[in-house]
């Protein structure tokens, strides 16, 4: 029998040391170490005499998240090579000893660990980065109890380690990736080797900009709870007046700077498609799953091309076009109070504001909710192409699981600190994972659960044929068929 136990987007980063309503979600009192370790060994409890691989399934680490430094939270966009990513996960384990060690323990009775990249911590395809992480791991496995320490035990250890660039498939058919690259701001065209011409830097995605130079310097906003940024237009201007209006930090500034800066570094990034590159970036993946390279090729076809290849997509998704059109609003009324003069020109001041409406009404922005629904809909074709008896996926931040036929089709979700509200205390809910089982006949079972008051719970499973009642097919449900996203983000 053989368990695979996925699980994505916790986002580590360093610990926040201040306190208060900035950068709240990045405080230790919010981190999800403690469950996450309890629900690792109660995992580990469960499967005790038989093999499970642990799936991280991208996201875990954050390497976009502000770095500390001098005692500080301090927002960055340093290049995304090894010179600087290898100090970035040395820093962010140390921060997380409760983490490291439950990885550790997985690794120290015989269980394999996967470890996924992400579009937060595509780092991780940097060689040093991954013997810096596999060290430390090593390290945490060994040190928990006193056994054989020799370069061979450590090298079978270090030898349960696996890494994926793009995805993960397991010897039963369960095909495991984190799904950024469905998503045109997070998405690379060659995730195998996501570099920039060949070099050892990797290009900075729109996500990955946006996070370091918007998002992680608008500290009231808790960036991977979508209840905390994704507000409606009354709702931004209502927090806007409430952290911003009275104090020193200038949010039209940050905006201003922030996406002149991504428009401009995503205008230089633009490349013409390489197919040399994408040929290689096939082959890469065929020979790290054993997967065939025509089946990769089509699976490559579904990628969303990069931002940078869109920029009239970006430039709203930013808000610039929206920006641009109350710019004119404000000249015509300007031209309108100096042509009719007062106090009639008054009426001028209307002008930006009805402007604003009437564009906004006829070229609405697409909902980001959107992206995250196509990121869905793919996992079922790649069912298909790969022939796979389950497609689990991440990036989006909301569980899901469904029992298609014999095909599992599900997202882990996420463990990202939430809080309920920038001045709340800690979310308590529950956290989401995927876990499927292979018995000695092939047949898979499992699905969707969550980890909630220190018991692991089902949510959306097939239960063994030993277990299930009599008809063809048992799928449990629990009394809450789909996980609510605010309590599956919850600490």
């Amino acid at each position: 029998m053989h368990h695979t136990f996925v699980i994505s987007d916790i986002h580590l980063c360093e610990v926040e040391p201040g306190t208060g309503p900035w950068m709240r979600h990045r405080q230790r009192a919010f981190l999800p170490d403690g469950e996450l370790a309890g629900m690792l060994g109660a995992v580990l409890d469960a499967v005790r005499g038989q093999r499970m691989t642990l799936v991280l399934n991208g996201d875990v680490f954050d390497f976009d998240a502000p770095r500390v430094i001098d005692g500080r939270s301090a927002c960055h966009d340093l290049p995304r090579d090894a010179d600087h990513g290898v100090p970035a996960i040395a820093a962010i384990l140390d921060d997380h000893p409760i983490v490291l060690e439950a990885l550790g323990r997985v690794l120290d009775e015989g269980h394999e660990i996967v470890i996924v990249s992400g579009n937060h911590d595509v780092l991780l395809t940097l060689p040093e980065v991954r013997v810096h992480l596999t060290a430390r791991l090593c390290d945490a496995a060994c040190a928990l109890v006193a056994r054989d320490r020799s370069p061979s035990a450590r090298a079978a250890i270090a030898a349960r380690i696996h890494f994926r660039a793009w995805m993960h498939v397991t010897p039963d058919r369960v095909l495991i990736e984190h799904g950024h690259l469905y998503d045109p701001y997070c998405s690379y065209r060659y995730p195998m080797a996501p570099f920039d011409d060949g070099g050892r830097e990797i290009v900075a995605t729109m996500g990955s900009m946006g996070t370091r130079l918007l998002v992680s310097r608008l500290g009231y906003f808790n960036p991977h709870d979508d209840s905390s940024v994704m507000m409606t237009k009354l709702g931004y201007f209502l927090h806007w007046a409430r952290y911003y209006l009275f104090s020193r930090r200038w949010l039209a500034l940050i905006w201003a700077f922030g996406a002149a800066r991504i428009l401009g570094r995503l205008w230089r990034a633009r490349r013409p498609f390489c197919r040399a590159r994408y040929r290689g970036n096939v082959i890469a993946c065929a020979r790290e799953t054993g997967e065939r390279v025509a089946t990769i090729m089509r699976h490559a076809r579904l990628f969303e091309p990069p931002a940078e290849s869109r920029l009239l997509r970006v430039v709203r998704e930013l808000w610039v076009d929206h920006v641009f059109v109350i710019l004119v609003g404000a000249a015509l009324g300007a031209l309108f109070i100096g042509v009719v003069g007062m106090p009639l020109g008054l009426l001028g001041a209307l002008v930006p504001l009805l402007l604003f409406v009437l564009y906004d009404r006829l070229v609405p922005k697409p909902p980001l909710a959107e992206t995250w629904r196509r990121v869905g809909r793919v996992m079922r074709s790649v069912a298909r192409i790969h022939d796979a008896r389950a497609v689990v996926f991440g990036h989006t931040h909301t569980p899901e699981g469904s029992w298609e036929g014999d095909v599992f089709i599900g997202n882990s979700g996420s463990w990202s600190a939430a809080t309920s509200g920038p001045d709340g205390a800690p979310c308590v809910g529950e956290h989401p994972f995927v876990w499927l089982t292979s018995d000695d006949h092939g047949a898979l079972t499992g699905g969707l659960y969550a980890w909630k008051r220190g018991a692991i719970v089902p949510r959306i499973v097939r239960a063994p044929q030993a277990e299930a009642p009599p008809r063809s097919e048992a799928i449990l449900r629990s009394e809450t068929p789909e996980i609510r996203s605010d309590d599956a983000r919850a600490v």
